[in-house]
């Protein structure tokens, strides 16, 4: 009688190699999935505070006649935000990939002051913000429930604003 121990070492070995690329390959394309809609939130947040500046201030044709009032930007915003995502009044839907945005910080800061989140001085006038968002897992949603809610960080400078004069 032969003694097969050492196949079966080398096949349970190769198996476990293959199972564990698989795996691994498979987290890494969720991550990158993950980045990429953060990525992409990022963007949408500088645009939605530029499209709230722009409705706040339509009737405005000088950047220097612009309100700075940073309730009444933070209001439109959370409007055009409600409706790019498809949000209830609480900022959640939880049908969504992206289910629930909480805002942190909504300011205006004057130039040269002190950014509290990145703790650099700004050069211009600017709205600061920092919202945690809350993404829905696709694999694991019970273990991953409470890992995926991120902190973003974006910065939109008023001073660099244009406005078409037509």
């Amino acid at each position: 009688m032969k003694n097969n121990s050492g196949e079966i070492l080398t096949a349970s070995v190769i198996i476990f190699a293959i199972v564990t690329i698989i795996f691994l390959l498979v987290i890494t394309m969720f991550v990158a999935h993950i980045n990429s809609i953060l990525y992409n939130f990022k963007l949408e947040m500088y645009s939605l505070n530029r499209s709230a500046i722009i409705a706040v201030n339509k009737n405005k044709a000088n950047v220097d006649n612009f309100v700075y009032n940073a309730p009444t930007y933070e209001k439109e915003f959370v409007k055009l935000l409600k409706s790019n995502y498809e949000l209830d009044d609480n900022l959640e839907n939880n049908s969504k990939l992206i289910n629930g945005i909480k805002i942190i910080e909504y300011k205006i800061y004057n130039a040269h002051a002190k950014d509290s989140f990145s703790k650099k001085n700004l050069q211009d006038r600017t709205i600061h913000m920092v919202l945690e968002v809350k993404i829905k897992p696709i694999i694991l949603k019970s273990i991953f429930e409470k890992n995926f809610i991120f902190t973003i960080h974006e910065d939109v400078t008023l001073n660099s604003m244009v406005v078409d004069e037509r």
